[in-house]
């Protein structure tokens, strides 16, 4: 599994920084987080396809995080995207679709699912399932947690040859979860020839969002927390008052949620470097990092 920060700026694109837009990527398949201006020229720049993507996640309508959207579904038409899409997002994310669809004449030959969401299990698929809550922010906003399938533990070949089971059908039911009789009628169950499962991985991303205790208890142990840390202590002030994180106050979040490693993005464009960012949340929680456009970082179980 791959994450790609496409965009980790906000409000407005700098030469350094583009507007938000987070790409995971796993089994050829896309997730994408958010959709600023500039995100399809992002894509290019990480080699993904727009054609990968299979679900679209939109924190909130202010502009930095949304405008990208039309242009993406008229580049996925002009591409004659076949398969579908569901884009999520909340109140006024149908009406937004729908009306620049409209004035654009843009002609989608696949399906389009737009649903608005608040609260709850929002996507349940058999690889992962989305979960969303409201963010503090200063219009409707959402956080989101992604929560991977658990991967199934090894099939331990050894042992079902010590056990008497030989390969083919007895095998594969064990393999499925179902216990098995050997030759001697004695019943072989999965745990003794299959090891543990390994806990799905879980992407947490705050979107905008003023430092919020709700969102730290649902992103509990979260290998990767992604959060907004606009700016910097020295200007707090201004955080409380867009409702904006700084990098501390996400540090803070991190560590509540006893997360793995804590990624500050949506960084203000008045900074023209992120080390004063990641400085300030190490202090509370060492394994922060601001990244820059285009990093990714690699999370085991899926490929």
């Amino acid at each position: 599994m791959r994450v790609h920060f496409l965009g980790v700026g906000g409000g407005i694109p700098s030469l350094k920084r583009s507007l938000p837009a987070i790409a995971i990527y796993f089994r050829g398949k896309i997730i994408l987080f958010d959709c600023g201006e500039g995100t399809q020229t992002q894509l290019k720049h990480a080699k993904l396809s727009p054609q990968q993507i299979i679900e679209v996640f939109i924190s909130h309508l202010h502009g930095d995080h949304v405008l990208g959207l039309p242009g993406l579904l008229s580049t996925m038409a002009m591409l004659n995207r076949s398969k579908p899409l569901t884009v999520y997002g909340p109140i006024g994310i149908k009406k937004f679709i729908e009306v620049t669809l409209e004035l654009t004449k843009a002609q989608l030959e696949f399906d389009l699912t737009t649903n608005e969401v608040e609260e709850g299990t929002i996507s349940r698929q058999p690889q992962y399932r989305v979960d969303c809550l409201p963010a503090l922010h200063s219009i409707p906003s959402l956080s989101f947690i992604l929560r991977m399938a658990d991967k199934p533990g090894k099939f331990d070949v050894s042992k079902a040859q010590k056990l008497g089971i030989p390969s083919g059908p007895l095998r594969k039911r064990l393999q499925q979860g179902t216990p098995v009789k050997d030759l001697t009628g004695k019943t072989i169950y999965p745990e003794d020839v299959i090891g543990p499962s390994q806990k799905g991985i879980i992407i947490a991303y705050s979107g905008d969002s003023a430092p919020n205790p709700k969102f730290a208890a649902k992103a509990m142990k979260a290998q990767l927390l992604i959060h907004d840390a606009t700016f910097s202590d020295a200007h707090i002030d201004k955080a409380a008052e867009f409702l904006h994180s700084t990098a501390s106050q996400a540090a803070q979040i991190a560590v509540q949620a006893k997360a793995t490693q804590l990624a500050l993005v949506h960084i203000s464009p008045r900074y023209i470097a992120s080390t004063e960012h990641e400085n300030e949340a190490k202090i509370i929680f060492p394994r922060s990092f601001a990244p820059n456009d285009l990093d990714v970082i690699y999370l085991d179980a899926y490929g």
